[in-house]
């Protein structure tokens, strides 16, 4: 065999080589990216408020990074919104003008009134964060430290700033807002009373099981501040 035909040979070999490599890579890129997909559909099955997504990573090489850096974001979300919203079931909210606070934080009810500035302080920030959250170039720099190719962050964009991505904070945002004005009213409201009751702690006292007053107007004052509860 001549050196010429070893040299063509070698160059067709190389070529064939190179086409093989490119035609590997453009298959493994073309799964991995089916197989983000599939695991983004997956993660539009579960609930912010719920759930957690902290599902194990499907994806290789860049993608996993997408991937990593997409249910980071919402797991962080999921978890402040959660932990957010447990006010609502907070027992020494929900109790605190209950009778045994009454006998047990009275007549001055500085631990309660203490308590509530604090969390409503807290509540009203965790609000404002997890708004900040949702919006777009929030959701844009939640990628950006670790995707530094256009072409992955992307992959990032085209998902957390989808119509169904948009529509799942905007929800949230109307019940962040909702809770918000809810919580803030029995917060404020509970301060009235708890000053009120502090203002007039010699005459008010709490007898079997009930709270009474030395007088009927202050009564009606006390229940005036209650009702706006109901």
């Amino acid at each position: 065999m001549s050196s010429k035909r070893k040299v063509f040979l070698a160059f067709c070999f190389c070529i064939l080589n190179m086409f093989l490599l490119v035609g590997f890579c453009v298959i493994r890129d073309a799964t991995m990216l089916n197989v983000l997909k599939k695991e983004e559909r997956e993660l539009l099955k579960l609930s912010m408020t719920s759930s957690r997504y902290t599902r194990e990573i499907q994806s290789r090489g860049d993608y996993a990074i997408v991937e990593k850096s997409v249910k980071k974001y919402l797991d962080n979300y999921a978890v402040s919104i959660q932990d957010t919203l447990s006010i609502m079931d907070d027992d020494t909210l929900l109790n605190i003008l209950s009778y045994d606070n009454y006998c047990q934080d009275g007549p001055s009810f500085s631990k309660s009134l203490n308590y509530l500035k604090s969390t409503k302080e807290s509540f009203n920030h965790n609000i404002d964060y997890l708004i900040s959250l949702s919006e777009e170039d929030t959701l844009r720099d939640g990628g950006s430290s670790k995707l530094k190719d256009s072409y992955y962050m992307d992959l990032y964009n085209q998902f957390m700033l989808s119509d169904d991505m948009k529509q799942r904070f905007s929800d949230n945002n109307i019940l962040l807002s909702n809770a918000k004005i809810k919580v803030n009213h029995v917060i404020d409201v509970s301060v009235d009373v708890l000053n009120f009751l502090s203002k007039n702690q010699d005459s008010w006292k709490v007898e079997d099981g009930k709270i009474q007053f030395v007088t009927e107007d202050l009564y009606n004052q006390y229940m005036t501040y209650i009702s706006k509860l109901a």
